[in-house]
């Protein structure tokens, strides 16, 4: 009598690759009111892959490695607007075979006055590590993953300048007037927006500011103490500007520039070279 033999259980590569072929596009069914586009949601995602993983017994580990945290902005309410950025590894390991694949680092970011900017990252390094592996279609770009409208929307906030109290009291602000210092949410602005054009010295940053509203700093003076006293007419200026600046960086990078010696933007000299 012939020997029967088990049939040669399959690779995990092999399982992987047919979880890919089954999923097809995820549909955007999320909708951010307040930014007006459509998004994939993490749990429509999840939910296409997962019953294909549990079906060819693959599990999916995961481990949150690395977690940041920083202010980004200081809402008209007084509240902070904080982002976290996590760095989370990701295994898939195969529960007939034993056989198990490189531990792959997914980053996800997120941002929220409340206790949803955790969450909210986590969610963003799943839903990107498994539209990525599984090489999903979302039908066209995520509007999600534009970072300049959400960036537009801070500046935007943070240089309209005065702020109106409703209630309580704050120093150089009158009850139910407005503030005419530049606020801490601009000082933020001002800050994120020349790290974003490379400036992160006082010698770089120094000069741009100096030359936008007319004047230094008083001798020994730090920067951010300076930028304190300013008015918030001046801190506005000085965002509006820098924010001209990184537009200008971006229209040449778009069009394919790979140097720029010396550009300005109304008259304000960009010391930074784009690469």
């Amino acid at each position: 009598m012939a020997e029967t033999t088990e049939p040669k259980p399959k690779s995990l590569a092999w399982k992987l690759a047919e979880v890919a072929g089954e999923v097809g596009k995820i549909a955007k069914a999320g909708f951010n009111a307040n930014q007006k586009y459509a998004f994939v949601k993490e749990s429509d995602v999840s939910d296409a892959v997962r019953p294909l993983l549990a079906e060819r017994h693959i599990f999916l580990w995961s481990d949150e490695v690395e977690r940041t945290m920083r202010p980004l902005f200081t809402t008209q309410n007084n509240a902070t607007m904080w982002e976290v950025t996590v760095n989370v590894a990701y295994q898939f390991i195969d529960g007939e075979t034993g056989e198990i694949t490189p531990i792959q680092h997914r980053y996800g970011d997120g941002a929220d006055t409340g206790d949803k900017a955790l969450p909210k990252a986590q969610s963003m390094s799943l839903k990107y590590f498994l539209l990525k592996t599984f090489l999903l279609s979302t039908g066209t770009d995520d509007a999600e993953a534009d970072e300049k409208v959400d960036k537009a929307a801070a500046a935007a906030g943070a240089a309209k300048g005065p702020v109106r109290v409703n209630k309580g009291t704050q120093a150089g602000v009158q009850r139910g007037g407005k503030s005419d210092g530049a606020t801490r949410a601009q000082v933020s602005e001002i800050a994120r927006k020349s790290a974003d054009l490379g400036l992160t010295s006082v010698e770089e940053i120094l000069p741009v500011i100096v030359k936008i509203i007319g004047f230094e700093p008083a001798e020994g003076q730090e920067i951010r103490d300076w930028l304190g006293t300013m008015t918030s007419q001046q801190a506005g200026d000085i965002i509006t500007a820098l924010g001209g600046m990184a537009t200008f960086a971006d229209v040449m990078v778009d069009n394919e520039v790979e140097t720029v010696d010396n550009p300005t933007v109304e008259g304000v000299p960009a010391p930074f070279t784009i690469v």
